[in-house]
């Protein structure tokens, strides 16, 4: 495969096809239209995210530091892992979100519900995206806000990573809601008091400083967001258009946890974890300069026909290992928790309150769509 063939609409578009043959034709490409290697099998990201002394997460340029400002996921450790147990707490079972996932969470989704026409609506945008905006908004404790700006914020910081075009006026919005949402932070911040349970002030409490968790918390709202919002839509999508899995969970409910899981590796919905080389680095047979940017296609290696039996296939009863949605390593996911309570509680209410749901079947064909953040754009549903 000639990767300079490679462009980021095609990538946008459907990037599976063209990822399934780097993955046997050459795992290891650089790849003119994004200027930076693409590393697409898994055995070679797993040694990119243990080698961080080769691959470094301080990357120069940085989409996530100019995106967010510098944060955990752009620095290595031992920096990184002073940066995470000051930041994880809040989204353990043991912290704010275990109250706010057996309280709060199913009493939100029901409010959700309760203002949708059960004669059609758009899952994503009536209830996945104000579910997961506002369940992040609750735990750091940004509610005040409202879940529409949350979801903005989210967009205008996302827009920006995944700006692989370098579009000005991408840049130009996201340095517009970067402003906006450190100003709401740093409001928050100085609200807090020792009572306050909000993630944001725990931050403080842990000894963070202020750049500190203005960053962090723009990555948390870029990432903690997207990812749960999308995961509510692929995986009702998914029982959905598959009866048979719909019929499975149905009798076994304990099941939809495995569902959740088989559907976040299949759809992967962040793309990519993105490193630099320190010095010359060999992967696959294949040299990769000092200085040169690498992304690790987590869509890929979750897809990896060498790790994974029949990989495009939810399989409910597979035992392959863990998947890689929300990565590998030291710089996996601190919130994954929460995102997978979200998801769970959000599809479970969704069908308790809808138990007849279904696609509308004069919308046409659900699509997905993005390389760096992927997901149903819309998917309209009847009850």
């Amino acid at each position: 495969m000639n990767s300079s063939d490679i462009t980021l609409s095609a990538l946008e578009a459907d990037p599976d096809p063209i990822l399934a043959r780097l993955r046997s034709e050459a795992p290891v490409s650089f790849v003119e239209a994004l200027d930076m290697w693409l590393v697409t099998k898994w055995d070679d990201v797993v040694r990119m995210e243990e080698n961080p002394e080769l691959f470094t997460a301080a990357t120069e340029p940085s989409f996530l530091a100019r995106a967010l400002g510098q944060n955990m996921l752009t620095c290595d450790p031992p920096k990184h892992t002073a940066l995470r147990k000051a930041f994880q707490p809040p989204f353990l079972s043991s912290g704010r979100s275990g109250p706010f996932v057996a309280e709060e969470l199913p009493v939100l989704a029901d409010s959700i519900l309760d203002d949708l026409d059960p004669a059609g609506f758009d899952l994503m945008t009536a209830y996945a995206e104000p579910l997961s905006a506002g369940a992040l908004a609750i735990v750091l404790g940004l509610d005040q806000h409202g879940f529409d700006r949350m979801w903005s914020w989210c967009e205008g910081l996302c827009a920006d990573i995944a700006n692989f075009d370098n579009d000005p006026e991408i840049t130009q919005l996201a340095e517009t809601t970067k402003a906006e949402l450190g100003a709401a932070i740093k409001d928050r911040i100085s609200q807090a008091r020792g009572n306050d349970d909000a993630a944001i002030a725990r931050f403080v409490q842990a000894g963070a400083t202020a750049e500190q968790v203005v960053n962090n918390v723009r990555l948390m709202i870029s990432g903690g967001i997207n990812e749960p919002r999308d995961g509510i839509g692929l995986v009702t999508w998914v029982l959905l258009s598959q009866p048979d899995l719909k019929q499975r969970i149905d009798a076994e409910p304990a099941k939809l946890r495995r569902l959740i899981e088989e559907v976040m590796r299949v759809f992967s919905p962040v793309g990519t974890v993105t490193r630099q080389t320190t010095t010359d680095v060999t992967l696959s047979g294949v040299t990769i300069p000092k200085g040169h940017l690498v992304a690790g296609v987590l869509r890929s290696i979750n897809l990896d026909e060498d790790r994974w039996s029949d990989p495009l296939t939810i399989n409910l009863d597979r035992r392959e290992g863990g998947h890689a949605a929300f990565a590998l390593g030291a710089h996996r996911c601190l919130g994954e928790w929460l995102g997978r309570q979200e998801i769970k509680v959000g599809v479970e209410r969704l069908f308790a309150r809808f138990p007849d749901l279904q696609l509308d079947p004069s919308a046409g064909a659900v699509e997905l769509s993005g390389f760096e953040f992927r997901g149903p754009r819309s998917v309209p549903v009847i009850a």
